[in-house]
């Protein structure tokens, strides 16, 4: 991905570099400065598109530089949603890097505990992982075609070569669940609700 080093920084600037299709990014490192840059929305746009919301490593190329880095957070527009802001993480072959990467579940269709009405509950859609650049993996894939109601995948069942994971191995990546009964349903809300009549009494007696 082509880039170019920001001549003005500011609010001011950064309104007129987006009006012309720049978007104003940051690029960092260990062992790297802070490199302000500007590259064309339409390009990370792209990346975006292509990737799938898979993590990528890409080549930033600026200066007369080329660095090898990841996406590391996207800005947008709150009211029309467009990119108004980036952060490249810059990474070194060779060495280890820590990196966000999604979780994506397959299998739905064949699971037994699915298939008997079961809830899939996911408690991390994304996990931390420590390796090499080119050993990050672009998706963490999770095949719950086998899982009945019960079952449980936790960090520690998950091994990918190069991958090491930040989190403790018996943390919760997502399980199936039994439905809830009418019945249990049910006392739910009246607890709820009780919990709520006594909350109002307690502020009155106040």
């Amino acid at each position: 991905m082509d880039a170019r080093l920001r001549e003005k920084l500011g609010k001011e600037a950064a309104k007129k570099y987006r009006k012309e299709g720049l978007v104003p990014a940051e690029a960092y490192g260990a062992g790297e400065k802070n490199y302000h840059l500007l590259v064309k929305r339409k390009d990370v746009e792209d990346v975006i598109r292509e990737s799938h919301g898979e993590t990528v490593l890409i080549e930033l190329n600026f200066d007369g530089e080329r660095k090898l880095a990841f996406i590391q957070d996207i800005q947008r527009d709150k009211v029309k949603g467009f990119i108004i802001h980036v952060d490249f993480h810059i990474v070194h072959e060779g060495e280890k890097v820590e990196v966000t990467v999604p979780v994506v579940v397959v299998g739905q269709e064949e699971s037994p505990g699915l298939k008997k009405g079961g809830i899939l509950d996911i408690q991390l859609h994304e996990l931390t992982v420590w390796a090499l650049p080119m050993a990050v993996p672009g998706t963490i894939e999770i095949d719950v075609s086998r899982l009945d109601i019960g079952d449980v995948v936790h960090v520690g069942d998950i091994k990918i070569e190069g991958v090491e994971f930040e989190h403790d191995d018996d943390e919760v990546i997502l399980s199936i669940v039994a439905p809830r009964t009418e019945e249990e349903v049910v006392e739910e809300t009246a607890e709820e609700g009780e919990e709520a009549e006594g909350t109002a009494s307690s502020e009155g007696e106040q």
